[in-house]
């Protein structure tokens, strides 16, 4: 890993971007004008880039950055205030005030609609076991911008860790959060957003485990809920029950009680 600036650089840019090739014990190297594409082709070596417009993750195995978006997230707060529902707050049966803990963050998006729901009296936390991608996100979502304010508090609002969540889960209390939700990487190939595709060279690719569904079923306080395409054999092998999916989807939502349940 190598850690840049980008094309813009002021001293504030140039501070940062030391602390965290230091923090991450990895090489800081001046830019000098190189193309970034060229660079990490020639290094086969991920490149880290800080920027004022929101920091990038080139890979050798990615033809585009990893950068923050806020992706399907804005579409879907735009559809809920028009009145329609969201087909992950319904399998989770999320309102104002509950807490929500997200244990595949990625470009935050489900967290963002989730903190959106709880609003302010609310708690969502969201774990992303890769230290760059949390990084990138984490400062996206304190830094964007959209035209609603209630949108871009949802953002600020979550509070991002840098963690695996098995560790994460087994260091909480029992029912510390209402909700417990898992879109495993490995299920996103439903995905085809543009700004889903440079994540996959960084994200966790591993698959739920009994253990995972056990420690996340113990720390939920009503149930443990998973993205995935459908059908999903596995998923229900592990406990889970689909819910109605909308017509046409390729992917639903499966939910694990925590009343009634083999892991109790």
């Amino acid at each position: 890993m190598i850690v840049t600036t980008g094309k813009t650089v002021s001293q504030a840019d140039v501070k940062e971007a030391k602390q965290l090739a230091e923090n991450w014990d990895v090489v800081f190297q001046e830019r000098k004008k190189r193309s970034f594409r060229k660079w990490v082709r020639e290094t086969k070596e991920p490149i880290y880039v800080v920027s004022k417009t929101g920091d990038k993750l080139y890979h050798p195995e990615s033809s585009q950055p990893f950068h923050f978006h806020p992706s399907m997230a804005w579409l879907r707060v735009q559809r809920i205030f028009k009145g329609y529902n969201d087909p992950m707050v319904e399998a989770m049966d999320l309102n104002e005030g509950m807490s929500c803990l997200d244990c595949t963050m990625g470009l935050a998006s489900d967290s963002i609609v989730a903190s959106f729901i709880t609003g302010n009296t609310g708690y969502t936390a969201a774990l992303e076991k890769n230290k760059y991608i949390a990084e990138i996100v984490r400062k996206g979502l304190q830094r964007w911008q959209e035209e609603r304010s209630a949108f871009n508090l949802a953002m600020r609002r979550i509070v991002v860790t840098n963690a695996d969540y098995l560790d994460f889960l087994k260091n909480q209390t029992d029912d510390a959060f209402d909700i417990v939700y898992f879109d495993p990487m490995f299920e996103q190939t439903v995905e085809s957003s543009v700004h889903i595709a440079p994540l996959r060279s960084f994200a966790n690719h591993e698959t739920l485990q009994a253990e995972q569904v056990k420690e996340a079923l113990r720390v939920a306080k009503q149930k443990v809920v998973v993205k995935s395409s459908i059908p999903n054999p596995y998923v229900e092998e592990l406990g889970f029950v689909f819910r109605k999916r909308r017509k046409g989807a390729s992917f639903g939502f499966a939910v694990l009680e925590k009343k009634g349940n083999r892991y109790e």
